[in-house]
């Protein structure tokens, strides 16, 4: 096996990279080749620009989901009852907004970010010294996917160290999230032409992938603090949809089946196999039952982890306030039986489990029902580190169901994840055409065919949108894919959770199917913090002590 070592400042570490085929990006590590000499060939060329691309395993579904979607307003991974997943109470800190230089996902999601763009400028330096005719284009290929995790590193971190030279061996300070900005912007525009268009290149980053990561960066501007630029985002979106190498899936399931290789609504991707052993799709895992492997007929123990804020599957349910309330409560309620509900309810697994053999009812390890009601409950007196974050009962909330489970898992998902799906550049013009007061027709149409593609049919479409009902349709739409921080900040509701049930008193006696006799709601006022610095995540402490040229983020506290 052979083993290319790679120095980089930017992961203060020595990365073993490993090195895929060019076609369909699977590991493959070669070892007894000298890192000096590695680059000479066609074939090793590709296999350094493959490498790239699997640093983007790394986005989904760890630490990089967690930042978005339990800061956000989408999930949860509450302490279970018997202390699974108190981690350190990191988990708390995210969904509290409590978080600190010391959070472990914090940690890890810089961590990622920084080992790939280390990957990516040693990788970059080879192809450039390399003498192929199409150096241009895998340069450009791997500037791309540095370009991303500079976008996920300015959207969540702001102030950054940024590395751009490969033989640049100064340890780098903070460059202001304005000036980093504006380089990325700079940056990916100079990409485009060197780019493959995305017809034929499915999982690379393409013509395609630069303009929807420029619609993101001009979309997301002014609640960053850079202005104005939605009439921008609106024209690069609008390149995205035009692209003749992409479509909207007639069926809106397929983008998420167990074999959604290849399909035409994905823009840029995280690459999986049933057969990875290292940075795998291990979705199964973090967010099914202990048991829960037998109601798909697979061979997996799953974790037991992160389930839904209640009030975001809540969303997706028909009626008032207090009839979808008392329907998330009811063990015996049908989720994807009542017509009334949006049908992409399915991106959640609720309601009673079975073993699929045997029919059997699935019990959790306190001989519950391993039923998936929407609510979440919090055990009064099972409170942890003086907050009123208490443990849940093992079978609470929605848990994700977007993604096919197929009986043949076992250790990792086959089902690729979507970074850039066309159906959130769909929404992205349409907002931004709403911010940028521009035809408002046009963004009701755009609305209205993904709205419908997902009912089958125009009966739920609107006749004019606002933006409120843009980020519904966004939450509906987009459900588990990494938007929703990025999202609420844009939309002023950072500061607000789903999770109405937190603040309840809920008893530890419990009737049959594990529901709380009582439930006192609002008995603990609380509500997230609204300080400006939170829209902002803290630099990990470890990565000061690795580089003492960084200055914490403005709020939090110095290093020292």
């Amino acid at each position: 096996m052979k083993k290319n070592k790679i120095f980089s400042l930017l992961a203060a570490a020595s990365l073993l990279v490993t090195v895929p085929s060019c076609t369909n990006l699977d590991e493959r590590i070669y070892d007894k080749l000298p890192a000096e000499t590695f680059g000479s060939t066609a074939t090793e060329i590709n296999a350094l620009v493959g490498t790239c691309y699997n640093t983007l395993k790394r986005v989904f579904p760890s630490d990089g989901l967690t930042m978005s979607e339990a800061a956000g307003s989408v999930m949860i991974y509450p302490t279970r009852k018997g202390g699974d997943w108190w981690d350190g109470g990191q988990y708390l800190q995210m969904f509290m907004h409590t978080y600190t230089s010391m959070t472990s996902c914090n940690r890890g999601a810089w961590n990622a970010a920084m080992e790939s763009i280390g990957t990516c400028n040693a990788n970059l330096n080879t192809v450039l010294g390399s003498e192929m005719p199409d150096k241009d284009q895998k340069a450009a290929e791997i500037r791309g996917i540095r370009a991303y995790w500079y976008y996920f590193l300015i959207n969540g971190w702001g102030n950054i160290p940024m590395v751009i030279d490969y033989n640049d061996k100064e340890l780098p300070g903070n460059t202001p999230r304005a000036e980093a900005y504006n380089w990325l912007v700079s940056e990916v525009n100079s990409l485009v032409s060197a780019l493959p268009d995305a017809e034929g290149n499915y999982g690379k980053f393409t013509k395609a992938s630069a303009h929807a990561l420029l619609a993101k960066l001009y979309l997301n501007s002014e609640a960053w603090g850079m202005g104005d630029k939605y009439a921008q985002a609106a024209e690069e979106a609008k390149k995205v949809i035009d692209d003749s190498g992409l479509e909207l899936l007639s069926n809106w399931t397929d983008n998420f089946s167990w074999n959604n290789s290849g399909n035409k609504e994905s823009i840029l991707c995280a690459q999986y196999s049933s057969g990875d052993t290292k940075n795998t799709n291990s979705l199964h895992f973090r967010t099914l039952g202990y048991v829960e492997n037998q109601a798909i007929g697979a061979s997996f123990g799953a974790w037991n982890g992160f389930c839904a804020q209640p009030d975001y599957v809540k969303l997706f349910m028909h009626g008032t306030d207090a009839e979808r309330d008392k329907m998330a409560r009811d063990p015996e309620y049908t989720y994807y039986d009542d017509p009334e509900n949006d049908p992409r309810i399915v991106s959640f697994r609720l309601g009673q489990q079975y073993n699929i053999k045997t029919g059997e009812v699935l019990m959790t390890g306190h001989s519950l029902p391993m039923n998936h009601y929407a609510e979440v409950f919090p055990l009064y007196g099972a409170e942890r580190d003086g907050t009123i974050w208490a443990d849940v009962q093992q079978q609470d909330g929605g848990r994700v169901g977007k993604w096919e489970y197929d009986a043949s898992l076992t250790s990792a998902m086959n089902n690729d994840f979507a970074i850039f799906r066309l159906a959130d550049f769909y929404l992205v013009r349409a907002e931004a055409l709403l911010r940028s007061n521009g035809s408002v027709s046009e963004a009701t149409d755009l609305v209205n065919k993904v709205r419908s593609r997902a009912w089958g049919d125009s009966s739920h479409n609107y006749s004019t949108v606002t933006l409120a009902d843009i980020q519904l349709e966004r939450r509906l739409e987009l459900a588990w894919e990494g938007v929703s921080r990025e999202d609420d900040i844009r939309f002023g509701c950072y500061d607000k959770d789903m999770w109405k049930m937190f603040r309840a008193k809920v008893s530890q006696d419990v009737d049959e199917w594990g529901m709380p006799k009582t439930v006192t709601p609002n008995a603990n006022p609380w509500n997230r913090p609204k300080d400006e610095y939170l829209k902002l995540f803290p630099i990990p402490l470890t990565a000061w002590q690795t580089n003492p040229k960084l200055v914490q983020n403005p709020g939090y506290p110095g290093f020292n």
